[in-house]
């Protein structure tokens, strides 16, 4: 073990020392080019890109890196990992593959450098989407969306954590030259499961939402319940459940509201191959002493994971407000967004 550790740090000496271009080539097949700038550590690779800018890179995700000399001498020196070089005990064979990186906008770019620069536990997966829909002609409009991700659950454990979030914005311009917002709503959502049988599990459910054209100023809920999981095939997972709970909002034109709200959730996940997973959702929220006033929300969404960091979701979602308002009661709307994972 000693001489492992001291061929390792022979290995990497030059470079913390060295201003050199490194080249690192990831499982995903993805060649990531950057000055090391003495910023090689025992988990990490730390790079400086020009069009990435500072990008942090998990030692288990890299293949092999090449030590692109200074410009003038054309020879690289070309180092392949045999183990991954997280000082873990995994092992895993490697292959190289010369696959040529594709120009990047800026934005995505960027944003590709920030969610990298994440070095969250292995307990942690999550995803960032991000999409801007442009209109021009007789109705121009800029819609800008943005949804986030978070599940901790740690491996065999029963306890799930889930952090989610959704931001849209959309202001239109008219022929006149006018302007008016025509979506302004956000949500966030807290989800807690502890799965207490291989079938059965409690939930907590918290979340908060606003929707400015609905008159919807702010609304929060709590509700406690139960569920009923089933797999089939290993890549088909349903569940459903009910709960009941509290909730206080403020909503334009509704004086007065029972506090008790009660829910009933439905989810499907579904993984046809290792890259395309399928989700859907619904959740009803009924008032338990006025019977016109109810709402759902039902998800449809589609996404394809081109690499271990990038994916593109195709997600249709409708929701629905009964009992106030009676402007706006049904705003559905089909977007597609391109996904970053960490």
């Amino acid at each position: 073990m000693k001489f492992k550790l001291i061929y390792i740090y022979l290995l990497f000496v030059p470079l913390l020392f060295s201003t050199n271009n490194l080249k690192l080539v990831l499982h995903s097949g993805e060649i990531l080019i950057g000055q090391s700038n003495s910023s090689i550590t025992e988990d990490v690779y730390l790079i400086n890109s020009d069009i990435l800018g500072e990008i942090s890179i998990s030692k288990d995700k890299v293949k092999s890196f090449d030590v692109l000399t200074n410009v003038g001498n054309k020879e690289s020196e070309k180092v392949e990992l045999s183990e991954p070089a997280n000082y873990t005990t995994a092992k895993q064979k490697n292959e190289i593959k010369n696959i040529k990186k594709g120009p990047q906008a800026h934005l995505i770019s960027d944003l590709y450098g920030k969610v990298k620069l994440l070095d969250a536990p292995k307990s942690w997966s999550g995803n960032l989407r991000i999409g801007m829909n442009l209109s021009f002609g007789d109705r121009e409009y800029t819609h800008t969306y943005l949804r986030g991700k978070l599940k901790v659950q740690e491996r065999d454990s029963p306890h799930l954590f889930q952090l989610s979030g959704e931001y849209n914005f959309r202001e239109t311009e008219q022929i006149d030259g006018s302007q008016y917002v025509s979506q302004d709503r956000y949500h966030l959502n807290f989800i807690y499961r502890w799965f207490y049988s291989d079938r059965w599990f409690f939930q907590n459910a918290s979340s908060y939402r606003t929707d400015k054209l609905k008159g919807i100023n702010n609304e929060l809920q709590n509700i406690l319940g139960f569920g009923y999981r089933s797999t089939f095939f290993d890549t088909l997972e349903f569940l459903i459940g009910s709960g009941v709970g509290f909730q206080d909002r403020s909503i334009v034109g509704l004086v007065e509201e029972s506090p008790v709200v009660i829910n009933v959730f439905q989810e499907l996940n579904w993984k046809p191959t290792k890259r395309m997973k399928l989700n859907q959702t619904l959740y009803f929220f009924q008032n338990p002493d006025e019977i016109d006033i109810y709402n759902y929300e039902f998800i449809l969404a589609v996404n394809y994971r081109f690499t271990d960091l990038l994916g593109f979701e195709m997600r249709y979602f409708i929701d629905f407000d009964s009992g106030i308002t009676e402007s706006i009661k049904k705003d559905s709307r089909f977007q597609n967004a391109l996904i970053f994972y960490f």
